[in-house]
Order: C-alpha cells, then sequence, then structure tokens
C-alpha cells in the first residue's frame, strides 16, 4: 500500500492543474477577439438600451475585426458627444466589452474604449458596413412626423402607416411605428379648419368625410369647412403621403382617423336692438366660445363688446355713454365661418351742465398736472385688470349704494371749473350724504382695486363679471382689501368726503369694459343679461 502512494500523488499532481487552468484561466480583451472562431456570441446595446444578440460566425468575425482598431493616446473629448454602443463578445466563461462612440454624421470619426479604458481609432470602412446594419438605427432621425388636431393639439396615432429612413449609404430601410386602432373624438376644433397640424408639412393630404349622407374626398388645403344644422361628431380620414427627400432621409405614408365635433351655427340673443346713450345692451351666444367671436362695429363704436364663456354660451355686453354719437351702429358677430349682422340704434339723451365756484387757489391745488396723471394711471391700472369671467351677479339687479336713493349731480353732465374754464364729463352720480355715512356694495362681486387719488379720494372698485364694475369713491377704503368677497349689501365703506367737491358726497360709477355707463340707466333697467332659448 505504502508502494502505492507516491504514484497517486503523481496523478493528482498531474490532474489538477489540467481540471482548474480552464476555470481559472481567463484570456484578455484582446485574445478573446483574436480567435472569432472560438467566440460563442455577440451582444450589442445601443444608445437607448435595445440589445441585439448575434450568433453568426461571418458577422461575429467582422465584428471582431472593428473591435481591433488603432490604439490611439485617448478619444478626442468631442467624440464623447457622439452616441455610444456597447460590443460584448462571449468565449466560454470570459467576455470582453468594447464601448464604441459613433455619429452618422461623422463616420470615419469612430473611436472606442475596451475594458480597460484604452483608446483605439476604428476602422472607417468597417465604421461605415456597421452604420448601414439595423443595430445603427439610432444614429438616424428615423422618427414618422406628428399629426395633432384640435385647439388643445390632441395628437392622433395612425391606423396605418408605412416609414422608411435612409442610412449612411443611402439605402432605405423601413422601421415598425406605432399604430392605433381607436378613434379619437376632438371636442375643441374649427370647422373651418379643423385645426391640423404636422410637425413635418405633408406633401399632399386627403380628406374623407360625410357631407349630406354621401362620402365626400377633397384635397385638404381645399377643405371648405364642415356644416350642419344641429351639432354632431363627423368621421374624419386623413389619408397623408411624404415623398422621399434627399435633404429629409425619411419618407412614407400615413391614414388617420379621429371623430370632430362640431358645434351648429352661432346663433346671437340681444336684448335690444335700441338704447338711449349712456344706456347697455346684452348679449348672448349659442353653439360658440367666446375666444372664437370677432366683432366688427360701422361705424365704430368706441368701446367693442367682449365676450365670456358662461354657463354653456358666450355672453357679452354693448356699452354706450356720453361720449357715443348717436345713430345706427351696424355690428357683425363672425364665428367659425358663420356670420350674424344686427343694427343698433343709439338716442342721444339731455346731459346737464354745472359750474363748479371753487377758489382759484383750491382748483390748482387738486388739479395740477401731477395730480392729473396719477388720477390717469390709476384708471388704466384699473381698466388693465382682467375682469372674472362668468356672471357673479347674474339673478341681481343693481342696487342703491347708499341710503339716499335721489341724486345731485347725474351721469354725463358737462362740469366747468368757473375759476380756469376746465370743462370735464361726470362719469357717475353724487349721493349727497353726510360724512361717515355707510356705502354698501350695490352688487355681488370681488373687490379687484382699493386706493386713492387727489381728484377722486378712496376708491373701491368691484367687479361683477363679464367686464362690468362699479365704482365707489369719495370714501374710506379702508374696509375691504384687493380680491376680498362682497356680497349685494355688504357694508364696503364710510364716506369721508375726501377728494374734490363741493359738498358732502359720494360718487358712484358703473363700468362695462373700459367705458363708464349710466348708472342712472343700470338702475332702472338693470344688467340686460339675456335668456336663450336653450334656457327658456
Amino acid at each position: 500500500m505504502k508502494s502505492k502512494l507516491p504514484i497517486l500523488i503523481s496523478i493528482v499532481a498531474v490532474l489538477v492543474p489540467l481540471i482548474l487552468i480552464p476555470i481559472l484561466y481567463r484570456p484578455k480583451a484582446a485574445d478573446v477577439i483574436k480567435e472569432p472562431e472560438n467566440i460563442s456570441k455577440l451582444e450589442i446595446t445601443d444608445p437607448v438600451g435595445n440589445v441585439y444578440e448575434i450568433t453568426d460566425e461571418n458577422d461575429i468575425a467582422f465584428y471582431a475585426d472593428l473591435a481591433k482598431g488603432t490604439q490611439v493616446n485617448a478619444v478626442p473629448n468631442a467624440v464623447f458627444s457622439f452616441k455610444s454602443f456597447i460590443f460584448k463578445f462571449y468565449r466560454g466563461q470570459s467576455a470582453a466589452e468594447y464601448r464604441f462612440y459613433m455619429s452618422a454624421e461623422r463616420p470615419d470619426e469612430v473611436y472606442f474604449l475596451d475594458g480597460s479604458d484604452t483608446a483605439y481609432k476604428a476602422d472607417p470602412i468597417a465604421c461605415r458596413k456597421f452604420m448601414s446594419t439595423q443595430y445603427a438605427v439610432t444614429l438616424y432621425d428615423t422618427a414618422a412626423p406628428v399629426f395633432c388636431v384640435g385647439s388643445d393639439k390632441v395628437e392622433i396615432t395612425p391606423s396605418e402607416i408605412s416609414w422608411n429612413y435612409s442610412t449612411l449609404d443611402g439605402h432605405y430601410t423601413p422601421i415598425e411605428t406605432a399604430t392605433s386602432k381607436t378613434v379619437k373624438k376632438i371636442d375643441d376644433i374649427s370647422r373651418q379648419t379643423l385645426n391640423t397640424w404636422f410637425s413635418r408639412e405633408p406633401d399632399s393630404a386627403i380628406i374623407t368625410y360625410d357631407e349630406g349622407g354621401t362620402s365626400v374626398t377633397r384635397l385638404l388645403s381645399d377643405f371648405p369647412g364642415l356644416e350642419t344644422d344641429e351639432a354632431k361628431y363627423f368621421r374624419i380620414k386623413l389619408e397623408v403621403q411624404w415623398n422621399e427627400s434627399e435633404s429629409l432621409r425619411s419618407y412614407g405614408s400615413a391614414t388617420y382617423y379621429f371623430d370632430a365635433y362640431v358645434r351648429a351655427n352661432a346663433s346671437y340673443t340681444l336684448s335690444s336692438l335700441a338704447v338711449d346713450q349712456g344706456g347697455v345692451i346684452g348679449i348672448a351666444a349659442e353653439n360658440a366660445k367666446a375666444a372664437d367671436i370677432t366683432v366688427t362695429c360701422d361705424p365704430p363704436l368706441g368701446t367693442m363688446p367682449k365676450f365670456y364663456d358662461n354657463n354653456g354660451k358666450a355672453v357679452a355686453f354693448i356699452p354706450t355713454s356720453y361720449e357715443t354719437e348717436p345713430g345706427e351702429y351696424n355690428l357683425k358677430f363672425s364665428c367659425d365661418g358663420s356670420t350674424a349682422e344686427f343694427t343698433v340704434t343709439v338716442s342721444p339723451t339731455q346731459f346737464n351742465t354745472k359750474n363748479y365756484g371753487n377758489s382759484a387757489s383750491e382748483i390748482a391745488r387738486y388739479f395740477s398736472d401731477e395730480n392729473k396723471k396719477q388720477t390717469e394711471d390709476s384708471f388704466k391700472n384699473i381698466f388693465a385688470l382682467t375682469s372674472a369671467s362668468g356672471n357673479l351677479c347674474n339673478t341681481e339687479d343693481l342696487g342703491f349704494p347708499t341710503k339716499r336713493k335721489d341724486y345731485k349731480t347725474g351721469y354725463g353732465l358737462t362740469m366747468t371749473l368757473k375759476a380756469t374754464g376746465e370743462t370735464f364729463r361726470h362719469n357717475g352720480i353724487d349721493y349727497h350724504v353726510s360724512s361717515g355715512s355707510e356705502v354698501r356694495a350695490s352688487l355681488s362681486g370681488q373687490v379687484t382695486y382699493v386706493g386713492q387719488t387727489v381728484i377722486n379720494g378712496g376708491i373701491i372698485v368691484i367687479d361683477h363679471g363679464n367686464g362690468v364694475r362699479t365704482w365707489y369713491t369719495r370714501v374710506d377704503p379702508s374696509r375691504v382689501t384687493v380680491g376680498q368677497a362682497v356680497t349685494q349689501g355688504d357694508l364696503i365703506a364710510y364716506s369721508n368726503d375726501s377728494g374734490f367737491g363741493d359738498a358732502e358726497r359720494v360718487h358712484f360709477s358703473v363700468t362695462v369694459e373700459d367705458s363708464f355707463v349710466s348708472p342712472l340707466w343700470m338702475l332702472e333697467h338693470g344688467i340686460p343679461y339675456v335668456t336663450t332659448d336653450a334656457e327658456q
């Protein structure tokens, strides 16, 4: 037995290295690619994370040669901005990894790093060949154009699409692009243009739609709009073509479907076709959005009506003032290609005059150039504020701001300062109340301005929606703050006889947009909100 032990030890000494050498030996990266026939597979990971597995011997041999390159000191800094591909060669339990930096715009400037960060310049001919394979697709702009429709630019996925991109050698390669059979419903469109938008303008686009039970096909550029007596959805089909172009390096065709909701033609209701100077006419528009309505007037009216969206309709007011010339005004409303015209008559109103006998020194103290500019700037700031959209007080009639209902100085009268001969128009009415009297909100709304000028004294402005505001001046404005909501009849101030005047009074004004209208007319007629047929 003892004689056999040395023989056993010798056998083990020979076999153990033979077993361990294949397990422990790991060839270097350069050694892995020296013998491509021994490489079992290659994995290519592109810049967006797609992984391609290659097992074909000829392909593996080509990429192994690509990874041999010419050693350089370092990869140029500019090259690091290129897209990078990872090539991973497997040989048994060993793997060699290389990171290639590539740009289709600079195919001869390809560099790569091996696993130890040694830098190499790749063979330009081999790189150009790689850039024409399917694995290099990320080097090119292959994206199909984006198509959107409607004011909100809703993206529509094509139901069918064929798209091709050009590789470095000029060869066009088809690429898969997402499609969808889901038909989206688009509510916010223009019936005249459909508000279509392409990220790349097509060379041709053909639209097909139903018109009176008949299918109509025509060029999108010749599309006349969709007409309907009642609101409904139209099924729209678009067949779009982008032609082959060397400068754009991609082309194809696509078919899109969507359902476009079309409103019936806009209709308008006016509270009246005749009004006195200083009065207001209300307008309600059905089947229209405020932003889509344009208004023209011949002759020019001064302050034009502005529409606001409110409870499924668009509403506006036509303001007149003491400056509005009596006569006929031809108003034209346009929306989505439909128009409506109305003739409004403005009748003259008799406005009074009044002389102020204040001393020259007092006039000079109040009506200096500096004080006039202060008032002008304050008014500009107030008118620049955006009125709330929607009727904040559409169930209320204008209330009196003080306990007194009789006024002393009326709207529109011409005021003359006897000491200087200057004249002004009175933009509201004055209530003769003693200093310290209660002043209340004439309508519900939101306080949008609190301030003071030398000429006007304390000022509070309340916004009631749709461009309607009430103004309270010659008051102590400290009881309210900007942004505060108030209800009709709320105590908002006490009179303090501030500003210019010849007696203790509260000045009350009403504006529609930037026009001072007659508070007397509004108190008598109320705010002319219009009830449409749909609300009756």
